[in-house]
């Protein structure tokens, strides 16, 4: 008899789109998981509602009440899969979430350039969704979620970015990807490329399956 697979939902960052998810979906799969891209529009309405159209997608596609069910997230979409539980909470007994750098804590970079037209131009309304006061208003993840964060950056206390504290991936911060008691993991690398290297997304799938726990 064939075990089913574990579903696994992939999110993008901001300014991005599923086309970019398509190799790491297709690296998940053949390492035995269910995984399928999530797009949203990234420029357009709040973390709530992307949350909200998870909660759909992922009803549509598996029903209410998964057994197991894992997300891999890049950036911005750690903040839609935090919004998502925050609308649903515990969908099912347990959960595994791994994300790429996420900005946890909020962005310094969106704080800094909150006030630039361009910026808001470029980025929509993820320039306003991604600030810390607005972060810092989502819920801590529900128990039954096992988490793991894999860190870009450059293992050193600067970091890429002369703007963000510490060490950085270029966009996000050590400091900004913690998330209650979890700290980030270091994996190396800018921000842009982790979605696509296979010894990170090697970690996430061991993770996902259930194979370790995140150390």
């Amino acid at each position: 008899m064939s075990v089913k697979r574990i579903p696994v939902v992939v999110l993008h960052g901001a300014l991005r789109s599923t086309v970019g998810l398509q190799p790491t979906a297709r690296f998940l799969r053949a390492r035995g998981l269910d995984a399928r891209p999530f797009g949203y529009p990234t420029r357009r309405g709040g973390l709530i509602e992307h949350g909200r159209a998870l909660d759909s997608f992922i009803r549509d596609w598996i029903g209410d009440r998964p057994p197991v069910i894992g997300f891999l997230t890049h950036s911005m979409g750690a903040l839609v899969v935090r919004a998502y539980f925050e609308i649903t909470g515990a969908l099912g007994p347990a959960q595994r979430v791994v994300m790429l750098s996420p900005p946890n804590q909020g962005s310094r970079l969106a704080r800094i350039n909150a006030r630039r037209r361009v910026f808001h131009w470029l980025y929509g309304d993820a320039a306003t969704e991604l600030v810390p006061e607005r972060v810092a208003q989502l819920r801590p993840l529900p128990p039954s979620v096992a988490l793991l964060v894999l860190a870009g950056g450059r293992g050193d206390p600067r970091g890429y970015n002369p703007l963000l504290p510490g060490d950085d991936d270029g966009v996000v911060a050590h400091s900004e990807m913690v998330l209650g008691d979890v700290q980030p993991q270091l994996v190396g690398g800018v921000h842009a490329l982790l979605q696509w290297r296979p010894q990170v997304l090697e970690r996430a799938a061991t993770f996902l399956r259930g194979d370790s726990a995140p150390s």
